[in-house]
C-alpha cells in the first residue's frame, strides 16, 4: 500500500510538468525557498515571455498586513529562486495582498517544549537542545514512518 503523499504527489507532478521544469521546480518547493515566508505567502502564478526560460515574473498572494515585509523580501526570494538555477530565471515578483487564512506562527520558545527526548533511538540526541535538534528529530521520525 503507497502513503497517500507519494500518489498525489505523483498526480501533481504530471499535472505540472505541462508548465515546465522552472515552473514545476519553484511550485512544488515554494516552502522551502519561501523559507520563513512561507506561512504568509502563496504562490500563484509564475509567467515567462515567449520562449525563453529567464526573465520570468512570479506573482505571490500575501496575507494582508504583510506586503511590506515580502516587499524588503523581496531580494531574499529572488536570490533563492534563481541560486537554485543558476541564471536569472525571475527578475520580478508581483504581490497581491489578499487574505489567506494566515496561520499563527510559532513563538521562537515554543521548539524547545517540542523536543523528542524519549526516543533513545534518534541519533540528533546528540545535538543541544534547540531548533536545530528539532528539526533533525522530526525528519528522523518522519523517515523512520516513511520506511516503516
Amino acid at each position: 500500500m503507497k502513503p497517500l503523499v507519494k500518489i498525489t504527489e505523483n498526480i501533481v507532478e504530471k499535472r505540472l510538468s505541462r508548465l515546465g521544469a522552472i515552473q514545476t521546480h519553484i511550485f512544488l518547493n515554494w516552502n522551502y525557498i519561501a523559507e520563513q515566508y512561507a506561512k504568509i505567502t502563496i504562490l500563484d502564478k509564475i509567467k515567462f515571455s515567449r520562449k525563453k526560460n529567464s526573465d520570468g515574473q512570479i506573482t505571490i498572494k500575501v496575507q494582508n498586513g504583510f506586503g511590506p515585509e515580502i516587499q524588503h523580501a523581496t531580494p531574499f526570494l529572488l536570490n533563492q529562486i534563481n541560486s537554485r538555477f543558476g541564471y536569472k530565471a525571475i527578475t520580478k515578483i508581483k504581490i497581491i495582498q489578499t487574505e489567506i487564512g494566515y496561520i499563527k506562527q510559532l513563538e521562537e520558545n515554543d521548539f524547545q517544549e517540542e523536543v523528542f527526548t524519549n526516543d533513545p533511538d534518534l541519533i540528533s540526541n546528540v545535538l543541544p537542545d534547540g531548533e536545530l535538534k528539532l528539526a533533525m528529530q522530526r525528519f528522523e521520525i518522519s523517515r523512520k514512518k516513511m520506511l516503516s
